[in-house]
């Protein structure tokens, strides 16, 4: 990322722009997407956690992937190519059957962002028909094919009924990586609410093509329930949201920050941020300033708002580039204002915002003694 911008005086972000500003937002209420909105993140209270799978049923790794699952006690969410289920529709049965959920995933796995729209609306449809005769249900849940809108895809999935299924975390197991590799990945991005997205399909294909993907979920299950997480279905994830932490007066909302685990084992330190953007919101016309106030700091770090277009791109993630973290505990403090230059915090509500100007994220950044920070080119 070439936003990152290291400054020395944190204060001034915020004492800035104290002219007249609109009144802070309510509290924000219960976080629930509706029809045609992106699912991407879900802010909880407890250390759950969503594992989802594109591209099936596959034969033989789909029916691998629910071993590992029955085994573990865990239920996750597929989803699942209408062209796949007709080939395949025993699996699809051992899916419900063994109480894991099920979301569209298009008929035939083209690229939205080359279709029109009613090719768009037929994918979808066609697919729903199929998963609807073979399990009894329409899904509530779409995904599109690589990630990627078309033309009216959100218009679409509000007039069909169904909530687009992003994902905050993938370990981008579409190429070649060890099973440990792609297990590593993920728990890298491990946070409260974060749904991780891995394949036990490739597009219409059948063959053991995901063999690492199914490998590293029998080693990523135990090490996530070792943290202490319950594995959910995507479902069930939204039906235990609570609150967004944080809301700005544009409407922004910001459903988490989470700070790698294994930052003393990095040689950079990275920041991921999972926001709720309003549809009409202009997000150039928006900047966020951090703030880290520790033992070397303070210091302040500023970047836009995630520039979207895919379902996994309303996580934003910044490396930080300090020059000289020293060892210890750092509290940090997020604003969002309108423009580069202007920097006028927004007013914010919310249990992270408890002066209304910014959001003050519970965690601290711990640097360890033997931490190398390299600063991002």
């Amino acid at each position: 990322m070439n936003r990152t911008i290291f400054c020395a005086l944190a204060a001034a972000i915020l004492a800035t722009g104290c002219g007249q500003q609109q009144p802070p937002p309510p509290a924000p209420a219960r976080f629930a997407a509706q029809p045609g909105e992106l699912l991407h993140f879900v802010p909880v209270a407890e250390k759950l956690v969503a594992l989802s799978f594109d591209d099936g049923p596959n034969d033989p790794c789909t029916r691998q992937l629910l071993a590992i699952c029955a085994k573990e006690q865990v239920h996750v969410t597929f989803m699942l190519i209408g062209a796949n289920a007709e080939k395949h529709p025993d699996i699809v049965r051992e899916i419900v059957a063994g109480g894991h959920a099920i979301g569209n995933h298009s008929y035939s796995h083209p690229r939205f962002d080359q279709s029109t729209p009613a090719v768009i609306r037929e994918e979808i449809t066609r697919a729903d028909t199929v998963l609807e005769k073979l399990t009894g249900q329409k899904p509530v849940l779409m995904r599109p094919p690589y990630g990627l809108y078309g033309q009216d895809y959100f218009e679409i999935c509000r007039d069909t009924g169904h909530v687009v299924g992003g994902w905050s975390a993938s370990a981008s197991d579409w190429n070649p990586h060890t099973p440990q590799e792609l297990a590593g990945a993920l728990l890298d991005q491990l946070a409260p609410g974060a749904i991780f997205l891995l394949h036990d399909g490739k597009e219409t294909n059948d063959g053991p093509h995901r063999v690492a993907s199914v490998q590293s979920v029998a080693l990523l299950i135990p090490q996530v329930k070792a943290r202490g997480y319950r594995f959910v279905t995507i479902p069930e994830l939204q039906a235990a949201a609570v609150a967004p932490p944080a809301a700005f007066a544009n409407g922004v909302q910001l459903l988490g920050v989470q700070w790698p685990e294994r930052t003393a084992a990095s040689k950079e330190v990275a920041l991921r941020m999972h926001w709720q953007l309003p549809a009409a919101l202009v997000r150039s016309s928006a900047h966020v300033w951090i703030t880290l106030g520790g033992a070397g700091g303070p210091f302040t770090l500023d970047c836009g708002l995630p520039h979207g277009g895919d379902v996994w791109k309303e996580t934003e993630s910044l490396k930080v580039p300090p020059p000289a973290f020293q060892p210890g505990r750092y509290a940090m403090r997020i604003a969002l204002g309108l423009g580069a230059h202007k920097r006028k915090p927004l007013p914010c509500a919310g249990a992270w915002a408890p002066d209304n100007k910014a959001a003050a994220v519970p965690q601290p950044l711990v640097v360890a003694p033997n931490l190398t920070v390299e600063a991002s080119p």
